[in-house]
């Protein structure tokens, strides 16, 4: 069991071992965990940095997405990493404690259903305990929507991520406004008191100030956390295409299934449109981002979507984005479904 001290750089010099710092980065889904991840990642200071990913759903579409600079990159399989590949988590820390040369950081981004306090037990209770201590735990939490969680069936869920933080990231913190931050402070503060909170409008933050280089946010010793065995009550499937989309038709679509599908992120191809497009979609927000250009890859679509489980239909789903593709040469479309 880690002791809560080890988690500090100081303790293991004292004991005469070395030790790897592991970062948690969690968050509800689209709080802006990746974008964190790679503000980390792009902004370096000389450290080898690894990193473990893993997203809901079962595409890796944020290990994709995460730029590859120095340092190791190791994905998971597929599913939550929390609870359903927790081996796969601890295996994938032994082998990067094994590579040559080692990696002097270890950052885990957690799935948007994760929780961490079962991550740190998952860690607490693997012969890893004595080969790694835990840095910090960093929760990023959508300044726009946080608070309308208070009163959904993910209400638990979202106090627990919030719990579980050493230090909480407020991502989109203008487009929150003053008074919606005033309240979400005052609710993360009866949740985890004495918190600490960075504010920020884009998702990134100062690397020296998460990965350890200041005691920001880790002055308490935390109790022995206790595993949450309730499944999450989300569902995902995957929808896939190799017909092209009509933009506007599957705009139209996506904010009709709002009540439906809380998470959508991926690769779409948008007829007469030569670029493949990165959408996003959480809660009423969503974008469009231009991504490269297909080359040698067939245009195609594939779009995680994830929504809660009393509500979440996947064939209605399905059938609603497959009349968003041209008519014309229909093969059948991919539905798959999440963990």
């Amino acid at each position: 069991m880690l002791k809560p001290l080890d988690r500090y750089p100081e303790a293991q010099l004292a004991a005469g071992r070395s030790a790897l710092p592991v970062t948690l980065i969690g968050g509800f889904l689209g709080a802006g965990k990746t974008t964190l991840l790679n503000s980390l990642l792009t902004q370096g200071d000389g450290r080898r940095l690894a990193v473990l990913v893993n997203d809901f759903g079962e595409l890796n579409i944020d290990a994709r997405l995460i730029v590859k600079i120095e340092g190791q990159q190791v994905e998971l399989a597929n599913g939550c990493i929390c609870c359903s590949i927790r081996d796969d988590l601890v295996a994938g820390v032994e082998t990067l404690l094994a590579s040559d040369p080692a990696p002097e950081q270890l950052l885990i981004e957690t799935s948007g259903v994760s929780d961490p306090i079962n991550i740190l037990c998952t860690l607490n209770q693997s012969k890893l305990r004595r080969r790694i201590f835990l840095e910090n735990v960093v929760t990023v939490v959508d300044a726009v929507h946080a608070l309308d969680a208070r009163a959904s069936e993910y209400a638990g869920l979202f106090e627990r991520q919030v719990r579980g933080a050493y230090m909480i990231v407020l991502n989109r913190a203008g487009a929150a406004g003053a008074e919606r931050l005033r309240e979400l402070r005052e609710a993360i503060g009866g949740l985890l008191p004495g918190a600490a909170i960075i504010e920020t409008e884009d998702g990134t933050a100062p690397l020296a100030l998460l990965l350890g280089d200041t005691r920001v946010g880790q002055s308490a010793f935390r109790p022995e956390p206790v595993p949450d065995p309730r499944s999450h009550p989300f569902a995902s499937m995957v929808w896939r295409s190799d017909r092209p989309l009509q933009r506007a038709e599957f705009m139209r679509t996506m904010k009709a299934l709002s009540d439906r599908v809380y998470r959508a992120k991926g690769f779409v191809n948008f007829r007469h449109y030569p670029l493949a497009t990165l959408y996003q979609k959480v809660g009423s927000f969503e974008s469009c981002i231009d991504g490269g250009a297909w080359g040698r890859t067939r245009p195609h679509s594939e779009l995680v979507l994830i929504g809660l489980n009393s509500a979440f239909d996947r064939q209605r789903i399905g059938l609603a984005l497959d009349a968003c593709t041209d008519s014309v040469a229909r093969p059948a479309s991919g539905l798959v479904d999440g963990p």
